[in-house]
């Protein structure tokens, strides 16, 4: 009876750790505030709890913006950086706030950004709405939240103090 019970909870956290998983595609669509000029790209995503992310992008071909541990590393419209996150402060804050809104981990996000949420629920599942305190000189200002009844994250707006926003729109395979 003891061996048929711990082999329940390891299988039921074997099924937590893996809801965490997926892969899907992703479309962003990036609003520069002052010039109203919207950029669109699309691509595929892939996340693995609690650190690994992947956009890899089909358009433009040949971009990607990867989380790997502390590590965040990207190529965006020929703009290439390798940066480790555990080193700066202000890259470890958007490696979280991007990594958390994907867990669900909005009230994390809230802490470490000093901001207030919101949380309204509806039919489709939750809206957290995120803004921070006190304008700093780079970051992000706010963010909008949205997530399906089973948890899951559909859309992320990521608003910048700098005036850009930039929307994803994910659908998980």
């Amino acid at each position: 009876m003891k061996k048929i019970l711990v082999f329940a909870m390891l299988l039921a956290a074997a099924f937590s750790a893996g809801a965490q998983n997926f892969e899907g595609t992703f479309t962003q669509t990036k609003t520069l505030k002052v010039s109203k000029k919207t950029i669109k790209s699309a691509g595929n995503i892939s996340f693995t709890s609690p650190d690994q992310l992947a956009l890899i992008y089909t358009k433009p071909d040949g971009d990607y913006f990867i989380i790997d541990g502390p590590f965040v590393r990207m190529d965006l419209r020929g703009v290439q950086a390798d940066l480790d996150a555990s080193t700066n402060k202000a890259i470890l804050a958007q490696r979280n706030a991007i990594l958390y809104s994907i867990q669900g981990k909005y009230e994390e996000i809230a802490k470490e950004m000093d901001a207030d949420c919101t949380v309204t629920n509806g039919k489709a599942g939750k809206h957290v709405s995120i803004k921070v305190r006190k304008t700093k000189p780079k970051g992000y200002s706010g963010m909008e939240l949205d997530y399906n009844k089973a948890g899951r994250i559909t859309k992320m707006v990521l608003e910048e103090f700098g005036g850009i926003s930039t929307e994803y729109v994910v659908s998980v395979k």
